[in-house]
């Protein structure tokens, strides 16, 4: 399968980079800091949100209310209302990953499977996800997630969109085999 490795580092880069994303896409995002990581994850879902797709975004770096008020700035829809329909959802790393403080691929697959099933029975046509990986790096699953990655493949073959965002200074803590693993197993490598 072909990969495309693309230089982003704006919003602005990424709105003109939406068409080469489609639904299936394992995205790997690797970005210089926190900022620009969470401003191109909000352009990201507000994308998805546009094309009719359950938006989700996995993060402990702003506090949930934070991650409303951009919402509500950044999308200009009613964010409570679509949260409440689980047209948007809002969730920890902890709260999705690792909620009994282990990580198990297996459980968190199935949960997948289960969200992705509830988006299309409520009329949404896939679920795009972001997923800031930064609390793997802090809690020590850094092989966890290497692993997990690796069994996702480039594609998926459920109708979900994703990246997988990391910073430069987690991807630099990684082997070399970790690294080339994890570009492997995605389709888009975005620096």
């Amino acid at each position: 399968m072909t990969r495309s490795i693309i230089l982003m580092r704006t919003t602005t880069q990424l709105t003109s980079y939406s068409s080469l994303i489609h639904k299936g896409d394992h995205i790997i995002g690797i970005y210089p800091n926190k900022e620009i990581e969470l401003d191109l994850a909000f352009e990201f879902l507000k994308d998805g949100l546009q094309r009719n797709e359950t938006v989700m975004l996995v993060t402990e770096a702003l506090s949930k209310t934070e991650i409303r008020k951009k919402m509500k700035t950044i999308f200009k829809v009613d964010v409570d209302k679509l949260e409440a329909e689980n047209d948007i959802i809002i969730k920890t790393t902890k709260e999705w990953y690792f909620p009994d403080g282990s990580f198990t691929a297996n459980k968190i697959r199935a949960q997948w499977y289960n969200l992705i099933d509830y988006s299309n029975k409520n009329g949404r046509t896939s679920l795009r996800v972001f997923e800031d990986t930064s609390s793997f790096f802090k809690h020590g699953f850094v092989r966890e997630l290497v692993h997990y990655e690796s069994t996702l493949g480039q594609k998926f073959s459920l109708p979900n969109t994703a990246i997988c965002g990391y910073l430069y200074e987690e991807i630099d803590t990684l082997t070399s085999k970790q690294f080339r693993t994890l570009q492997e197993c995605h389709n888009l490598v975005w620096f």
